[in-house]
């Protein structure tokens, strides 16, 4: 019996190392074209990167931009021995590549940049519904429609190029949503929208001025507040008081008067604390301290004395024997303190 391997044969021995000489022949003669996808991009930007003021000038040398299989190296790394401006961005944590870096789990030139689209083809592609554009310092969570109702594009904000951006753009777009109030508001405020706005709410520091935006107030949008204001003046008049906002849900429905800040914070309704020095809670003991509804077990808007300590209706008759009976359960007015004696 023969010991040879059924699928080793002289044939196809020399037919394995044809195929083999055809390929590597095939490879040096074709050369990286072999394995391109296509034609380089040969705009030029009118500066030279690392010897060549395009992409196509770079011709077969494919490893300027991929780095070999076998390398520690990546293509991001490849793209910054050219890219310079990157670098320094990268390095300050500033600009567009800064801001980008800093704020991607794992960034990557290849997320928004591509090429062998052709001599004409964009070297940037960006799917606007997933670029993270907050992180250039402008977010698009308001900026999903334009005013005719279609979905934004780059071009919209970009005519020009991603590279460049004109606050003006922003005038024509809103002036064709309202007009008017464009006109009024740019008298007013000025041109330089991006000053303010940040297209997710407003850069404004309003912790500048004596009403703070702290706790809930800190999130909301401008509208929440100033509602109907288009001028400076308007603005300025916008009522700070609580209940002017908060009226709706005052579950005390005005028993409590209107000065919610002297129970409630910022932080929200529930944890209100209250200055009681109007009946200083200082009478209690050990054994059983004073809570709201010790005192005030139908409500805040009524109290009653009766149920703590010797405080029982007979209790409370039997030690006030000559007063007034009528007045019995008006404690305060001769307890302000809630102590004996009468003060």
């Amino acid at each position: 019996m023969s010991k040879r391997l059924g699928f080793v044969t002289f044939t196809g021995v020399v037919l394995g190392v044809a195929v083999l000489v055809g390929v590597l022949a095939w490879t040096l003669i074709a050369g990286p074209a072999l394995y391109s996808s296509g034609p380089l991009n040969a705009q030029s930007k009118g500066h030279a990167r690392g010897g060549v003021a395009s992409h196509a000038q770079l011709g077969d040398n494919c490893g300027a931009c991929h780095a070999a299989p076998w390398s520690s190296q990546t293509m991001a790394d490849r793209c910054l021995v050219c890219h310079k401006e990157v670098v320094a961005e990268l390095r300050a944590k500033r600009g567009m590549h800064g801001r980008l870096a800093g704020g991607l789990a794992s960034p990557t030139c290849r997320g928004c940049h591509t090429d062998h689209r052709g001599p004409g083809g964009s070297l940037t592609v960006l799917d606007v519904a997933r670029f993270p554009h907050q992180l250039t310092g402008y977010s698009l969570g308001e900026h999903k429609h334009t005013a005719s109702g279609a979905r934004f594009t780059c071009a919209d904000c970009h005519p020009q190029g991603l590279a460049r951006f004109s606050q003006a753009t922003c005038a024509r777009c809103h002036a064709s949503m309202d007009a008017a109030f464009m006109r009024q508001h740019i008298a007013t405020f000025g041109k330089q929208c991006v000053t303010c706005h940040n297209g997710d709410g407003s850069n404004f520091d309003h912790n500048k001025l004596p009403f703070k935006l702290e706790g809930k107030h800190a999130g909301l949008q401008c509208s929440a507040c100033h509602r109907t204001s288009k001028t400076l003046a308007q603005f300025r008049n916008t009522p700070q008081d609580c209940y002017s906002c908060h009226a709706k849900d005052d579950q005390h429905h005005g028993a409590f008067g209107k000065l919610c800040e002297q129970c409630h914070t910022p932080k929200g309704w529930a944890g209100a604390t209250f200055d009681h020095s109007v009946f200083p809670l200082d009478h209690g003991s050990s054994e059983r301290t004073a809570t709201c509804q010790t005192c005030h077990p139908n409500g805040k808007s009524t109290y009653t004395c009766y149920g703590c300590h010797a405080h029982t209706p007979t209790n409370v008759r039997s030690t006030h024997e000559t007063g007034n009976l009528a007045r019995l359960a008006n404690c305060i007015r001769c307890h302000p303190g809630g102590r004996q004696g009468g003060d």
